[in-house]
Formats: C-alpha cells, structure tokens, sequence
C-alpha cells in the first residue's frame, strides 16, 4: 500500500501530513500499543520525515518515542545522550552518505538497530548499507505502516540473534581456553608424581642399589610399572586429543632420523611385550633415513601403533616394525600376527573413543583414542596413516611421511 492510498478520513495528504506533524491525526484509542519504541530518523527533508513519521505512529505494537535528526554529527550527539531502539538512516544526508551513521550505530554491540530509508533505485546503496552494518533496508516509495512494522520485528529479531551469536561464540571461546589451560595443568600435575613411581619402579626392577630384594617384590614392581606406563599412555594421548599440540606442528619440526624414533618406541613399549612373553622385532634399512618432523609427536604415533598392536595380539606372539623408503615417501610399518579385524571394525578403530571388540583372553583397558590420535598427528605431518587388515591374517599398519614438504 502507498502513502496515497491509505484513509486519511477524508483528509487530503497535505493535510494528513499537516496533522501528523502536530501529532493529533491518531489517537491511542485507534493502535493500543504494546511497548514503547525508542527511534531516532536521521533525515534531511522534512517531507520524507513526516511520511517516516506518519508510518510510524500507524504502527500496530508499538507506542513511538520519536526524535529527528538532520545531519550525521546531530545524530550521533542524540544517540550519546539517549539511548535507541530503532535508527531509520536515509542514505543522502545533505552532502552526506548515512553510511557514517550506520557505521556509528550499526556495531553488534549497540542496542540499536539500524534500518537504511532509501529513495535511490538499484541494489549497490543496499549492499553497501548492509555491509556497513545497517540490518534491512527500505524503498522509501513502498514505506507503509505495515511493511515498517514487519521490518523493525524482523531487524530487532535479526540483532538479538547476532548478539546471542556474538555471545555463544565468546562463551565458546573462553570455555576452550580454560579448558586447554585445565589439561596443561592436569597433565603437569599427573606427570610429575607418575615419573616419581615409573623412576623409582625401574630402580626395583633393576636393583640399581645392589640390594636383596624378594623376587615376590620385584613382580609387584613389575605390575607397577606396566600401570604407569599405561597411564602414562593414556595421560599422554588425552593431552593431544584434548590441548593444542597437534595445532602448532608446523612451529616445531626438525630433522630427525626415524630410526631413532623406532628405537626411543621400542624402548617405551619393550617392558609390555617382554611380560606377554612377545617378540618385537625392528628391520631398519642400511641407510639412515632423515625427514623434518615433530620428534615427540612422531614417537607417541609409533607407541600408539605398537601398544595397539601388544594389547590385541595373543601372548608369545610377533610383532615386526620396519622402515622402509620409496621415492615419494618413507614408511614406518608396524605388522602383528593377532586376530585382525574385518573393514568396519577398521572405520571403528579409526573413530574417537571407538573400540573394537576382542576375545575375552584378549580384552584391554585403553580409551579408544590410539589410532585417532595417530591419524591427527599424520595430518599434522601432511602423511597418512594406512591401515591393512583382515580376520586371521593379523594386521598391518604403516606411518607415510612425505619424502619432501613444502
């Protein structure tokens, strides 16, 4: 509906604009109003301010609390002194564009919202009052009391919304941060007692002291090294799932031999594979092979390969780790002769938390974080881990690096 169209009860629209000017065209009595609308009209010609005006004190819900400004520094003043719910912005202030205004009252973190009035035809002036913040825009030859209305619902919905947004995000954020700052501390404090009991559990085992110490307390050391050494796995993989490591690997590559990786790997997960009486064997090529990586995060990838590979393969078993070089990549391969496991059992073993089930003589503790962890670390490195198995031929499970990254 346009402006001429409307009922102005038999007066004419100079008329109308006359009365509405003085504020006694409409009474409370023809729009009860539901809420009081704070609004500020940034607008230099009177004619199209009265129209503004006219559509607003039409509207249905609200009861309007209405200022005028003409210029751009005008209307920022008003805005320093009162607070707004509604600013209508015409693009053309004199020899202004509104798009100072918008920018001023537009920001995400103001309660007011910004709607463009334009009389200029084409979509350029919307897209760049939208940019500048402005929430909807409207042609100024279709204002109507009820396109405004629908408008200003719509653009105050919109806004609540992006600062709901704004403010889910923050929450996010400082939730994240106190959760990695919550791990960090967990991890520190886990640690430094358990190196304590793994330390002074390899002094038992070893009988550093030349001391009598009773076989039947050597075992117990035994069982409490094995512990702490699974703990220290698990421990180790929640910080990586769970902390910021696997994000900064760029910041921390060097070269390094990956032959001194299996080895430091074999000396991790050694004690677990000597007490199910296993054998583990490394095949390591006559030339040393060097790739730029990230040492420690290469290393745990390898343990979590054999610790799987130790938990799920029957006692006096054989597990073989190669290192192996084609032109293009170098691989780690790390082949057992355990049950194996069919494809979907592979996705399942590839998911956080997913556990494959095992015979009951084979059942093991862990967190199902092994290989998710391994396949985030290969990512990291831009490599990939593969995984080659199937029920009764054991598996296979090989680290590829990139022989050269950019």
């Amino acid at each position: 509906m346009h402006l001429e169209e409307w009922d102005l009860g038999g007066l004419s629209l100079s008329e109308a604009l006359s009365e509405t000017a003085s504020g006694d065209l409409f009474s409370e009595e023809h729009h009860p109003p539901e809420k009081t609308l704070r609004v500020l009209v940034l607008e230099d010609d009177e004619t199209d301010f009265l129209i503004t005006k006219k559509a607003l004190l039409y509207l249905d819900s609200y009861s309007v609390d209405l200022d005028w400004e003409t210029s751009v520094s005008d209307a920022v003043s008003a805005a320093k002194k009162k607070s707004y719910d509604v600013v209508l912005v015409d693009f053309w202030v004199g020899m202004e564009t509104g798009v100072a205004a918008i920018n001023a009252f537009g920001d995400i973190n103001s309660n007011s919202v910004v709607i463009l009035l334009t009389g200029m035809p084409g979509e350029d002036v919307q897209k760049i009052a939208l940019k500048a913040g402005a929430r909807h825009c409207i042609n100024k030859s279709q204002l109507t009391p009820v396109l405004l209305e629908a408008t200003i619902r719509s653009a105050r919905h919109t806004h609540r919304l992006e600062q709901q947004l704004q403010q889910t995000i923050a929450n996010l954020k400082k939730a994240n941060e106190a959760k990695d700052s919550f791990y960090a501390t967990m991890g520190h404090d886990l640690r430094t007692p358990l190196n304590a009991i793994l330390g002074y559990s390899e002094m038992i085992l070893g009988n550093s002291l030349n001391l009598q110490v009773p076989e039947e307390y050597q075992k117990f050391a035994a069982k409490i090294h094995t512990g702490g050494l699974h703990l220290l796995e698990v421990i180790n993989n929640l910080m990586l799932q769970n902390g910021n490591a696997l994000e900064t690997v760029e910041q921390q590559l060097e070269d390094v031999y990956l032959d001194e990786v299996i080895t430091r790997a074999h000396e991790l997960v050694q004690f677990f594979a000597s007490d199910k009486g296993m054998e583990l064997a490394i095949h390591l090529p006559d030339e040393r092979l060097c790739v730029r990586c990230h040492r420690s995060l290469m290393t745990q990838a390898l343990v979590n390969l054999l610790s799987n590979a130790i938990k799920y393969t029957p006692a006096h078993g054989r597990i073989d780790v190669t290192l192996l070089a084609t032109p293009d990549v170098f691989i780690m391969e790390v082949k057992d002769n355990g049950p194996g496991m069919h494809p979907e059992e592979i996705e399942l073993a590839r998911k956080p938390y997913g556990r494959v089930q095992s015979p009951a003589e084979l059942a093991q503790e862990g967190t199902g974080l092994g290989l998710p962890i391994v396949e985030k670390i290969m990512e990291g490195h831009d490599g990939a881990l593969v995984i080659d198995s199937a029920p009764g031929k054991g598996t296979c499970v090989s680290l590829r690096l990139p022989r050269t990254r950019e």
